[in-house]
């Protein structure tokens, strides 16, 4: 191993990639069936899209300016640009690969065929031509394209068809038209029953092209779109208008530079020209052989039918700690309420919020709001609660990239009907998962709080894993208390036990219980870390797992993603593990273990181990107090770290590697199994109850 800091850590960028490897990796493994492993390299392509938009840019950013990039594996912007496009290129070479060779014909044998110009009957060409008349063609608005400027104006993503003209004079010319987002993006031709034949817009476009520009001899044609640099921030200082900030953010977006060129083959000189007008390099031109925008292709894992062709659908179950209340005030008031999405449902959060906005007993809601749907029942509720009259106080955080359209619309629904809102906080994200319902009861002023490590989006509560708790203790709901009003006012930042707030303490205190870990083992006593975590790319944190390792601490981890971390290098990191998880379900909960000589502590945190997390953001890590749910959290790790199936293991040159074992074991499977096993049984002894009543 080397002396050196830099051998000590992976790059953040490269980790990345090799995380949506895995991702792809999905895609391959015949055990999903047709229509799902279609579904992942969808997600490969939006994974990309976003890694494009943020991190790419932000390294090419650094170039542009000459910004030090920094790095603990010290690689330089230059360097690091030229990795990222090799590896990138060469995913994207095995996706179009697999789709063109694998996917595509497998499908077609299923009775569901992409069309190509070259493969179109008489009767195609005319039933085309005709649908090019009767809905596309009034929306078309063809645009020239000969300059850088109207170059710089592509829009992020847009899917665009170019055509490359001769006049009647012998002169050439390009011409760029958006496809538009109003009409679907592949169409059904006309075939026997039971097979969908189906062609794709920009096909259809490039057809009916000479109907775009009569008079120009069409020469070459071709689809393309342009990413471009969205990681853009916004002036904090302006307070008086931080709204207006955040909408002028959104429209200099539009107009950042570029940072990939994605473009269908066999288009010599559109690409020369295209390439011209963006300033953009080769390495940064992907040439496609297929469909551009996998992600637009989502939609065929939803085509009605098929069956075989699916996974079979998992309906989340009643959480276990609900089954026998159906009043969620009054379960809440008895006891803690564990909730493990999406194996359980996530309707008791909203029905808490809802229940809250009509009940005459509820007092004031308060909540942070980070990420959410477009038609959120939750902010619906809080809409509807400020309207009965509630002290309802959102904390909208404007900052959440790609989301701030739409907080930005909520935010300005709420202030509307009088709820007091707050746009997050200077300089900082708001990512804590908080929400508090304070209630007039008959013994005293109670309140309900819940805390999770996911967003109040019930929609990714139907693909994310989560966890999540209920609780009215007093000792926690106080200190919850404090933590609002830190972030919403002028408190100082409070002194919390049970509560651990980022950027305060939050890095400190793990950091301290690594050490405390470090001393038990020393002292002879029993010690081990186990942590699940989105991400882990903190220095300090990575160093503090070596220490530990070195000490003889076990240490245990499940990064989904970016792991900056070198796990089993002797003398450094050999009693690290490392696992990635990548299923049907995206892994997104946080969870710290220590066992702490016996006296085991367990937390759960909307923080990843990020520098990010622990110093750029508002986060909360709270503890786990109950000791059933203690040792509920511990199995559903001990379930991950026994995957057979989906866990890659992370080796100490960078790469992952599939767990092999004789039994196969799928961590996700196994705990919907669970779930259901227990709403299955439970139901059962009701129902056996009621029977000897009866009997009785």
């Amino acid at each position: 191993m080397k002396k050196d800091e830099s051998s000590k850590f992976f790059n953040r960028e490269l980790s990345w990639i090799e995380f949506n490897k895995r991702v792809l990796d999905e895609a391959f493994r015949d055990g999903y069936p047709l229509l799902e492993r279609f579904k992942f390299l969808c997600i490969t392509s939006s994974n990309f899209d976003e890694f494009f938009m943020v991190r790419v840019a932000s390294v090419k950013r650094a170039i542009l300016k000459d910004i030090e990039y920094s790095c603990p594996s010290k690689i330089s912007a230059e360097n690091l640009l030229e990795k990222i496009a090799k590896r990138t290129h060469e995913l994207v070479q095995e996706q179009y690969d697999f789709l063109g060779n694998k996917l595509l014909p497998s499908l077609a044998k299923e009775g569901i065929k992409f069309c190509t110009t070259k493969n179109l009957e008489d009767t195609d060409i005319s039933y085309i031509k005709s649908l090019f008349q009767s809905e596309v063609f009034s929306v078309m608005t063809p645009m020239k394209a000969e300059t850088s400027k109207s170059a710089l104006s592509f829009v992020n993503l847009q899917l665009y068809v170019a055509f490359w003209l001769r006049d009647g004079e012998g002169e050439t010319h390009l011409a760029v038209a958006p496809i538009p987002s109003s009409l679907n993006r592949f169409y059904e031709l006309p075939s026997d029953e039971g097979v969908k034949r189906l062609i794709l817009l920009e096909d259809i476009i490039k057809m009916c092209g000479n109907q775009l520009f009569p008079g120009y001899e069409i020469l070459e044609d071709c689809a393309f779109r342009v990413t471009k640099d969205m990681d853009l921030s916004v002036d904090e200082d302006d307070d008086k208008d931080f709204l207006r900030a955040m909408r002028e953010v959104l429209i200099h977006r539009e107009k950042s530079f570029p940072i990939r060129l994605e473009i269908n083959k066999d288009s010599k000189s559109i690409r020369e020209k295209l390439v011209e007008l963006l300033e953009i390099s080769q390495q940064a031109v992907y040439d496609i052989d297929g469909i551009l925008d996998l992600k637009s292709l989502f939609s065929l894992s939803f085509f009605p039918g098929y069956p075989n062709l699916k996974l079979s659908q998992w309906s989340p179950c009643q959480p276990r700690d609900l089954m026998d209340e159906p009043d969620i005030f009054k379960a809440v008031k008895e006891k803690d309420i564990l909730l493990h999405h999406p194996y359980e449902k996530f309707d008791p959060v909203i029905e808490m919020v809802q229940k809250a906005a009509s009940d005459p007993s509820v007092i004031a809601i308060k909540m942070t709001l980070y990420r959410t749907s477009g038609d959120s029942p939750i902010v619906n509720a809080l809409l509807k609660a400020a309207l009965n009259k509630k002290e309802v106080t959102v904390l909208v955080e404007l900052k959440a990239r790609f989301d701030e359209g739409q907080n930005i619309v909520w935010a300005q629904k709420l202030e509307e009907v009088g709820a007091n809102v707050i746009y997050g906080v200077a300089e900082l994200k708001v990512h804590c998962k908080f929400f508090m319902v304070i209630r007039r009861e008959e013994d005293k002023v109670r309140r309900y709080l819940h805390l999770g490590t996911g967003n109040y989006n019930e929609k990714t509560a139907e693909i994310y894993g989560d966890l999540a708790l209920l609780t009215s203790r007093d000792d926690m709901t106080y200190e919850a208390c404090l933590f609002f009003n830190a972030i919403t006012g002028y408190s100082t930042v409070p002194n919390l036990s049970l509560l651990t707030m980022a950027p305060t303490l939050l890095k400190a205190r793990l950091l301290s219980m690594i050490e405390r870990e470090i001393d038990i083992v020393k002292n002879g006593g029993t010690a081990e870390i186990i942590a699940k975590s989105n991400s882990i790319s903190d220095p300090e944190i990575i160093k503090a797992f070596y220490k530990a390792s070195n000490a003889g601490v076990k240490i245990k981890l499940n990064i989904r993603g970016v792991c900056m971390l070198v796990p089993g290098v002797k003398g450094l990191s050999e009693n690290i593990e490392v696992i990635s998880i990548v299923g049907r379900f995206l892994e997104h909960s946080r969870i710290y273990y220590f066992r702490n000589n016996g006296k085991e502590e367990m937390f759960l945190a909307s923080a990843d181990l990020m520098t990010r997390n622990l110093e750029k953001r508002v986060e909360l890590m709270f503890k786990v107090i109950d000791r059933d749910h203690c040792e509920r959290i511990k199995k559903i790790l001990q379930i991950y770290f026994a995957d057979t199936l989906h866990a890659h293991k992370l080796l100490k040159n960078g790469l992952y590697e599939r767990k092999k074992f004789k039994v196969n074991i799928a961590s996700q499977e196994e705990l919907y199994k669970e779930a259901k096993a227990y709403a299955k049984n439970f139901t059962s002894h009701k129902g056996e109850l009621r029977v000897r009543k009866k009997k009785s």
